[in-house]
């Protein structure tokens, strides 16, 4: 149905993530903007719940081997139509640029991305052995449609990032960020000292360890952790961390 040509970094298949299984020291996993994945699937006529392809820096292309309705969202790139429902065709090649405006881009098809369901979710995992990184020349496959695609209001890539706690300072996205977390760059804070118990955790929680620069836990962020939490991010918004590129400034507001 789909092959990726060339694949951008951390190319993969994520949906909503594993629930409920936290207490077994497994991440939530899932798409690290699921707001934007949930939109570009209704737009490409699957069920909101659907996996789809996640695919971050760096350019990609990918190559129809057969006919199927889809839709790109997220991080807009050149080469390819934008929150539209696209009745792709055998043979079609998307050729799409690095993002112009965020991190995380999807590609959702009718039916959803096929992959093994494992607790409950097709989610990749890398560190935690749950499927691999999508490279060129893999083929993923798609279920059958299960709804009509419909029209949306593109979702903001940015905006002001809501917390819950204090984080003092002025933080802009450094260039250590991952699935796991983003590390932020500014004055490093003086309470970054450890913890005597570890405390349980989840995406959006702001942990500063010692060296005292803000991590902001995404989607595979650890499940229990030592380190002080003076401020969770609001969970509608981690997306908005997610999708800054480094060097991006965060405005942070007490929600």
């Amino acid at each position: 149905m789909i092959r990726i040509a060339k694949a951008a970094v951390a190319t993969s298949v994520q949906d909503g993530g594993r629930r409920a299984h936290r207490a077994e020291g497994f991440a939530r996993s899932g798409a690290m903007d699921l707001l934007s994945l949930t939109l570009a699937n209704r737009v490409a006529g699957a069920s909101p719940e659907s996996a789809g392809i996640e695919f971050g820096p760096g350019a990609a292309s990918f190559e129809i081997t057969a006919d199927v309705r889809m839709a790109f969202g997220g991080a807009q790139r050149d080469g390819a139509p934008w929150w539209e429902t696209i009745e792709a065709t055998r043979g079609t090649v998307f050729e799409l640029s690095a993002p112009r405006d965020g991190v995380w881009s999807y590609l959702a098809v009718g039916g959803g991305a096929e992959a093994p369901v494992v607790l409950g979710s097709r989610s990749t995992n890398v560190r935690e052995e749950i499927g691999r990184w999508l490279t060129a020349g893999d083929v993923l496959t798609s279920g059958a449609d299960h709804a009509n695609p419909v029209r949306i209001e593109e979702p903001p890539m940015h905006g002001e990032i809501r917390l819950f706690g204090k984080l003092p300072g002025h933080w802009r996205t450094g260039l250590r960020a991952d699935r796991m977390g983003y590390v932020l760059e500014g004055e490093p804070l003086r309470s970054g000292t450890g913890s005597e118990w570890s405390e349980p955790l989840l995406p959006g929680f702001i942990q500063v360890p010692p060296g005292g620069l803000p991590i902001v836990l995404m989607a595979e962020g650890p499940t229990v952790g030592g380190y002080p939490v003076p401020a969770v991010v609001h969970s509608e918004d981690v997306r908005l961390v997610a999708q800054s590129p480094p060097g991006t400034t965060l405005t942070f507001v007490s929600s």
